[in-house]
């Protein structure tokens, strides 16, 4: 790039600032306002927690996967890179919303023992997942990025265009990309597995606190009238 093409700011002149790197920038950005969000019921009352997990449930290993397959097949990065970046932008609120409902659940349960335990180890497995999703959304947009201009589509930003064309940082991105992709499948999964014992856990130790034999004490969980003892 000449100085010619170099403006008094120190930019490139000619960046388009509608280029597919730049808006999904900011639309990961944008996607932080969810962070703060506390949705705690829907539908008369229900829990939100337990359909908000639907959601990264399905779209996380669908990203995770995807990824590793478009690492393979660079091409197909640079076709569909911008469709999975949304995917996984969207699955990354998806894990605030729910994070934040299970907090909320987490402390009408009153939960206790095992139950209880079980329930705050599902809560960190749930942070340190949030953590490394952010890490996998922001590599994603980043080798997308880097896939484009070292193919020779330059965005016009010299120091974007200086960092992320040479060949070594598109491969230590894509390298970067699998890591992160193999690390949030494992804490998915753990964070799944972790909840899914924590709501047996709880329904095994209401059943056996209110009706020994077993049976529909196991209701308390999603705040029958066993939950907390006080309406028998």
């Amino acid at each position: 790039m000449s100085a010619e093409d170099i403006t008094a700011g120190g930019r490139a002149a000619g960046v388009d600032w509608r280029r597919a790197e730049f808006v999904l920038t900011a639309l990961a950005f944008l996607a932080f306002v969810t962070l703060p969000i506390r949705i705690t019921t829907i539908y008369g009352g229900l829990p939100a927690h337990p359909l908000f997990v639907h959601v990264p449930v399905i779209l996380i290993p669908t990203t995770i996967v995807a990824a590793i397959v478009f690492v393979i097949k660079p091409r197909w990065l640079t076709r569909y890179g911008i469709a999975l970046a949304l995917v996984s932008i969207v699955a990354m609120s998806s894990v605030f919303l729910a994070m934040q409902a299970g907090a909320a659940l987490r402390g009408e349960l009153n939960l206790q023992g095992e139950a209880a335990k079980l329930i705050s180890e599902h809560s960190q497995a749930a942070h340190i997942l949030a953590i490394v999703y952010v890490l996998f959304t922001a590599t994603l947009i980043v080798t997308f990025a880097a896939q484009r201009i070292s193919g020779g589509m330059p965005t016009g930003l010299g120091i974007v265009d200086g960092l992320l064309s040479p060949k070594p940082m598109l491969t230590a991105l894509r390298v970067v990309l699998v890591v992160l992709s193999l690390v949030a499948g494992y804490m998915c999964f753990r964070t799944g597995d972790l909840g899914a014992k924590a709501v047996w856990q709880g329904r095994i130790q209401a059943s056996h606190n209110a009706f020994p034999g077993g049976g529909p004490g196991g209701s308390q969980l999603f705040g029958g009238p066993e939950r907390t003892g006080r309406r028998r």
